[in-house]
């Protein structure tokens, strides 16, 4: 297979700008709006968490697109400060059922924000690939039981 059709993940973390903090559910609605748009059309899943004044983000696709969808995130005013976790070639999608999907973590996540906080501030100096790829993944994973409860409840 060639490496542009190849699948690849790429995990990132970011600072959230200062002047998007009062408004923030909003500003993530709008973020996941537009990234749904454009990632249908380049085949791109993920998720997209916020936490502690960061965004923790994995996209997956052909590593072309990603790196693409990468890009317009660097140039987003929205973010600063940031940091390339892990980037590579990926078995299978871990988002696959999201174009792009958004989780902020709040106090009804309690058990996670524990876990990040008795580690200290949540900094992407401090995030290896595996902690970020456990986070996302626990994240998704609290992400499709929501969804599943709201269907079934």
């Amino acid at each position: 297979m060639s490496g542009s059709n190849t699948l690849h993940r790429l995990v990132y973390c970011s600072r959230q700008s200062p002047h998007i903090a009062s408004d923030l559910d909003h500003v993530v609605g709008e973020i996941v709006h537009k990234s749904i748009a454009n990632n249908r059309v380049d085949n791109l899943t993920g998720l997209l968490m916020t936490v502690q004044g960061y965004f923790l983000q994995a996209l997956e696709g052909r590593e072309d697109a990603v790196r693409t969808a990468y890009g317009r995130i660097t140039a987003d005013p929205r973010h600063y400060e940031l940091t390339l976790v892990s980037a590579g070639p990926a078995e299978a999608r871990l988002f696959g059922e999201w174009n792009m999907c958004a989780r902020s973590m709040s106090p009804s996540d309690k058990a996670i924000l524990d876990v990040i906080d008795a580690k200290g501030m949540f900094h992407p100096a401090k995030r290896t690939a595996a902690s970020a790829m456990r986070l996302l993944t626990t994240v998704a994973g609290i992400q499709r039981r929501t969804a599943l409860s709201a269907l079934t409840g």
